[in-house]
């Protein structure tokens, strides 16, 4: 398991010509057969899981599929209620339609400035899913490109230097066959709690998320 950090692409594709990707850092330290179980989009940070056995790959994918993923999603409003699942199809690469499905479970919100964090659970694996999945909840991430809003994106960049997409996967939970289970959580990144400790609604996340984003107290010293 690795913390992919924001910005970085997992491996190279029809879309990715760079360098510098995730596999290529880590085939470095680890050997060629490390191999991504799954990816995240390279805007997005938090937790990566590598096989470091081919043979195993396989296992570890379809047992990630049957597990669970969570992501914080920084979104545009003031999103506030009850749990919701989005359902709507997505297109693969093929054109095909897809079942695509996504929980999310507003958290916490402010309407000054207008903004929520939403904990996200995608059922399913498609492209952008989480990211398509907010926005048809009226609540796109905050710094989302391609999805978004470009003026509210440029407000915030503006107004609270957020240099990123709003988006993070917060945890991972699977029970391959034969292998030991995986849980693994990784902490959010200081360039997007930078931003989140500015938001009304700090504190009350953190007692939501304790050891992801830290103590009230932990960050009171820190402004002290």
């Amino acid at each position: 398991m690795v913390a992919k950090p924001a910005g970085l692409p997992v491996h190279r594709s029809k879309m990715v010509n760079e360098r510098d990707t995730v596999m290529r850092a880590v085939r470095r330290q680890m050997g060629p057969d490390v191999s991504p179980v799954h990816r995240l989009d390279r805007p997005t940070s938090g937790c990566l899981l590598l096989s470091l056995d081919r043979s195993v790959t396989g296992t570890l994918q379809r047992a990630l599929k049957e597990g669970t993923k969570q992501y914080l999603a920084f979104v545009r409003g003031h999103a506030i209620g009850e749990p919701t699942t989005v359902s709507t199809p997505m297109k693969d690469s093929h054109g095909v339609l897809k079942e695509a499905q996504t929980h999310l479970t507003p958290l916490v919100g402010s309407d000054d400035p207008r903004c929520s964090l939403i904990l996200a659970r995608p059922a399913t694996g498609r492209f952008h899913q989480v990211r398509r999945h907010c926005r048809d909840l009226s609540h796109p991430v905050l710094g989302d490109s391609k999805h978004g809003d470009t003026k509210i994106n440029r407000w915030w960049r503006e107004h609270y230097a957020l240099p990123r997409l709003g988006l993070h996967c917060l945890s991972l939970s699977l029970r391959p066959e034969g292998l030991p289970p995986v849980e693994a959580s990784c902490p959010v990144p200081e360039d997007l709690l930078h931003v989140w400790r500015q938001m009304p609604w700090f504190d009350e996340a953190v007692r939501l998320c304790p050891g992801i984003l830290g103590s009230p107290e932990a960050d009171a010293t820190e402004a002290s």
